[in-house]
């Protein structure tokens, strides 16, 4: 028995911006970032960078990571059950620019002292914070599933496969509750 491999079902906007990004299409390269995901930007700018570091900084920093080794990272987007590319952002942006945070606010003024802790907020006390708000967001979630799924997929980082298996699901149902998850997360999270 013959079998085929389903194609990926990329929205099509989304098909635009992906081979915009890597064409280095300026116009659509500019509108994904500047307009798709700016709000997804503006947050974490304000929230990780507590608006001490250019949105433009950020934008060059994120295309460089997307284009990282042969655009590797973008290619990892497939469309899966729907999820359209600014929403698989979310979770990818965050990641990324927590795990810079340090080395895009070590740039010292002139007099020698380091900008992160001018407004006497600290690394530990910032991951504190996003960890309280994350967990009373996801304490909120009236589906357990979702919460799960997140906690697992996205925060503690495990694979599809693992956690069908740790949840008792195939794998396709995974990824179809992750996408309902996150609508409902960012839902909530937009609430507090």
């Amino acid at each position: 028995m013959e079998t085929t491999a389903t194609p990926k079902q990329i929205n099509p906007t989304d098909a635009l911006y992906v081979k915009a990004l890597k064409d280095g299409d300026n116009r659509m390269s500019r509108k994904f970032f500047y307009e798709e995901t700016a709000g997804i930007l503006h947050r974490i700018r304000m929230e990780v960078f507590r608006g001490q570091v250019d949105f433009d900084e950020m934008v060059s920093e994120l295309y460089l990571y997307l284009s990282r080794d042969g655009w590797s990272r973008l290619d990892s987007f497939g469309g899966q059950n729907n999820c359209r590319l600014r929403t698989w952002m979310i979770p990818v942006a965050w990641r990324f620019f927590l795990g810079i945070r340090e080395r895009m606010l070590s740039s010292r003024n002139a007099d020698g002292y380091d900008m992160a802790t001018l407004d006497g907020t600290s690394d530990d006390d910032l991951r504190i914070q996003i960890a309280i708000d994350v967990n009373a967001v996801l304490r909120k979630m009236q589906n357990r599933r979702y919460a799960d799924i997140i906690r697992l997929l996205l925060i503690e980082g495990y694979p599809a496969q693992d956690v069908a298996e740790m949840l008792g699901m195939k794998v396709a149902n995974v990824y179809n509750l992750k996408h309902r998850a996150i609508v409902q997360f960012i839902e909530l999270y937009g609430q507090r």
